[in-house]
This record gives C-alpha cells, structure tokens and sequence, in this order.
C-alpha cells in the first residue's frame, strides 16, 4: 500500500490508529479495508498502510479530530525517512471523516526542522530543484487540506519546522515555544513556502526583519507580530489545539469548509475576485448547505446537528 519514491530508501510505513471514546471496533491489517465503527456510525472505511514497529508520524483520530504527531526524537528533525512517512502520512489522512486536523510534536519540541545534513549533500541545480519541490509539495498538501489544520507548538519550531506551521490555518504555542527562520546562517533561505507565508501572515518587514536576522522569537513576541494566535500557560499546548477544534467541530462543517476555501482563495486574488468567490459560496451554503438545520436549532432553543 506504501508509495514508493523512487530514488528513495525502501519504503517504511506510519502507524494508524484511532482513537475513539465509544465502542470502538475494527483493526489495522495488512492490504485489508480497516473500518472503525462508533455506536451507529461508520466512521472510517479505507485501505490502510502496513503497520510496522518504526514509525515517525503518528495519526490518531480522536470524536472527529485527527492528530498528526510528529515523532523523531530529539527534535523531530526532517530526515529523509521523516518526509517519506510526513508523505505518506498525508496520503492516508482520513479528512472525509474528520472536522479538523491537529498537528503536534513527540516530546519537548514541535519541530526543529531540516537536517543540515542532507541541504549539504545538494551538490548539483537539478538535486537541489528536487528537494525543495518535494518540500514545497508537503507544506502546499498541508495547506489545501480542506478542513481547519491547527499547529499545538512547543518547544522549537524552526525552520522547515515553523514552515509546516505556517502551512496550518491556526497556531496555538506554549508559553516556553521559541519560533524561527534560521536559514540565513546556513547560507539560503526559508525555501519551502516560509518567506511566502510569513510575509503574508504578518507583514513584510516584520518576515524580513525575522529572516534576514535569522533569531527566533518567544511565543509572547509570536503572538505580538501575529504568528500565532494563541499562547497557553499549559505546558503543552495539545489540549488547547484539541479544545479548540472541538469548538469548531461543533458548527456546520460544511460553513467551515467554505470559510477556509473563501479566506485562502480570496487571499491570492483581488478585491472584486474575492467578494465574487466569497458570493458565491454563500449563495452554494445557503441552498446547499446546513442552514436548514441551523435555523432549525436557533429556533427550538437547541443545539444544530450537524452530520
């Protein structure tokens, strides 16, 4: 079932599993349709990956949240075995099932990024243009997910780290998380969508002024230039990241949807192209959508049921 890369080390596999506080049946075998039932409802029906006792991405699906935990202790730094279960993480994610996506890190940190070692053996234009299309591809699957993707960051997140952030909708960080661009030091920049994403999250100068230093900021300073939106006192931010898309789960899925597609569309168009996708996807919800249903649970005094 694994994708294999070619030019790349023999396949590995990720682990899958769910997680489910409801009379949970089914399991992961082999080539075979693995399905996962609650009480009445199907909840996921699919082929999965083979199992195996190496793994570096975890997927867990918890009440319609899947968490996406990187784990390459110490840092979860990007090594090449990292991307191809990063890749083939992103392949198997079940995001018909779920309401929203959050992404973590295994330990003390949420990513430090790159490992150096493999920008240093680039030694040609054509092995070069190869790595970073391959990374521009993951943070772009990241950020077309179609379901609100929330970054739980702790710790470091730097580099390709704080790239795949910047990919997610929203970031919630601890009150110790240190993020950064510290390509400059290497000699190249934040070449897998950060100087892109950066500046359009908090402003030109305010990237450049990050990058061209290279130093990290604390998750208070994140939070005063905008790149992140939520800072936690916990000592770990997953329980906020989660909180925080159960409370989004609560509301029309579909709505949701549409907001992310409107915000992220209408960002790389202008004005008038921006109200005109905005419209259109309001006149789709309106007569398409869970409107009929929402109302419906505004009048009665109840909460909507959304499915």
């Amino acid at each position: 079932m694994r994708r294999h890369i070619a030019g790349h080390k023999a396949p590995r596999y990720i682990q899958f599993t769910a997680v489910i506080p409801r009379n949970v049946s089914g399991k992961i075998l082999k080539n075979a349709l693995v399905t996962l039932k609650t009480d009445d409802t199907q909840q996921v029906a699919r082929k999965a990956p083979t199992m195996s006792s190496s793994f570096l991405v975890d997927v867990s699906l918890r009440d319609g949240t899947i968490v996406l935990r990187l784990q390459n202790p110490p840092v979860n730094a990007w090594s090449d075995d990292f991307v191809d279960d990063l890749e083939d993480a992103l392949t198997y994610l079940p995001v018909a099932e779920a309401r929203a996506v959050v992404v973590t890190g295994h330990g003390d940190h949420f990513s430090a990024g790159e490992d150096v070692r493999r920008v240093q053996e680039l030694s040609d234009e054509e092995s070069a243009r190869k790595f970073v299309t391959r990374m521009h591809g993951i943070m772009d699957r990241v950020a077309a997910l179609p379901v609100p993707v929330i970054a739980a960051v702790d710790g470091t997140a730097s580099g390709a780290g704080l790239e795949l952030a910047l990919a997610c909708d929203i970031r919630v960080a601890s009150a110790r998380a240190k993020l950064g661009l510290p390509e400059t030091r290497w000699g190249i920049l934040a070449g897998a969508g950060g100087a892109q994403r950066l500046a359009r999250l908090i402003g030109p100068g305010r990237a450049k002024l990050l990058m061209y230093t290279a130093e990290p900021v604390t998750a208070q300073e994140a939070l005063d230039l905008g790149l992140v939106e939520i800072v936690t006192d916990a000592p770990d931010p997953l329980p906020r990241a989660l909180s925080l898309a159960e409370q989004i789960g609560r509301n029309s899925p579909r709505a949701v949807r549409h907001i992310k597609k409107s915000v992220d569309q209408g960002l790389d168009r202008d004005l008038d192209e921006g109200l005109r996708i905005e419209q259109e996807l309001w006149v789709e919800l309106a007569t398409h959508g869970d409107l009929t249903e929402g109302a419906a649970a505004f009048a009665e005094g109840r909460e909507p049921d959304y499915r």
